[in-house]
């Protein structure tokens, strides 16, 4: 097993050298930047996410800054990238770390609105510089492909080989070689397999993936993004517009509504006027 970690980093930091992809956000090891870019990239194609990322960090260049901002300005801002819920919860960080700052909250970051395992290695990793795998989809499926290992058991492996594979490797490019061999050669679908730097040594345990993406278009979540469209847009909104904009019938829309109001994204005033939540 040593000697097929030590082929497989080999491998990867030649092909991360001449491949590496270029953010402006690669180099830095400010907290408040990489927790932007990792919220903006949560089922979001990185360079999708960059994009939106340089708006945000140009608009919100410190925590303070959103803390401050309207959870309108924040959803303006976000239009487009779909999981509002992740706009909310990355505002409720902003104002958490604005009094509290993240050194007071290192090493577990997880006590975050929105921070899981994840996060919260890529924080450890990207901005403390620790000797940390941040396991995202794309640094599961290549290690599992390459030393054949199963979904049950890719926790187990990686607790006992962590350190093997960080040995003099930094973890910061260590993953993010990874992430972009995932991204651009070893995806998820159609693997590049004849232009993949492993595939020598690889055992290509390429399993199908039964989980079938469920349609945006139509679906409970695009409504929700096209109420919250329609709020940002226009003022004196009531229940009769949004039902006549989404073409739906009254009960989906008020189950629409509903649940916009349980997660604290809109309210209704005193008149019955929908608005955006901004408290």
């Amino acid at each position: 097993m040593t000697t097929n970690i030590s082929i497989f980093k080999k491998e990867l930091k030649k092909w991360y050298a001449n491949n590496r992809r270029s953010f402006s956000w690669r180099n830095t090891n400010n907290p408040w930047k990489i927790l932007l870019i990792e919220t903006l990239s949560q089922q979001t194609q990185l360079e999708r996410a960059n994009r939106y990322y340089e708006q945000f960090i140009d608009k919100y260049p410190t925590p303070k800054h959103m803390a401050n901002d309207s959870k309108k300005q924040i959803l303006k801002l976000w239009s487009g990238l779909g999981y509002n819920n992740r706009a909310m919860r990355l505002h409720e960080t902003a104002k958490i770390v604005a009094k509290t700052g993240f050194d007071n909250l290192y090493p577990d970051f997880t006590v975050l609105p929105g921070v899981g395992p994840y996060t919260n290695s890529a924080l450890l990793s990207f901005a403390y510089g620790e000797k940390v795998i941040a396991v995202d989809t794309n640094i599961k499926r290549i290690l599992q492909r390459f030393f054949k290992i199963k979904d049950k058991d890719i926790k187990n492996f990686l607790q006992a080989n962590q350190d093997t594979f960080l040995h003099r490797f930094e973890s910061r490019d260590f993953n993010q070689a990874l992430m972009d061999l995932g991204a651009t050669v070893c995806r998820s679908k159609n693997p590049k397999c004849v232009i993949c730097p492993l595939e020598k040594s690889c055992n290509k345990f390429i399993t199908k993936n039964s989980q079938i993406q469920p349609k945006f278009e139509g679906s409970f979540r695009q409504k929700r993004g096209v109420v919250l469209k329609i709020l940002l847009s226009k003022d004196n909104v009531t229940k009769n517009v949004i039902q006549k904009e989404l073409e739906a019938t009254s009960e989906i829309t008020l189950r629409v509504l509903d649940s916009l109001e349980k997660d604290n994204l809109i309210k209704i005033t005193k008149n019955k006027y929908i608005v955006i939540n901004d408290k």
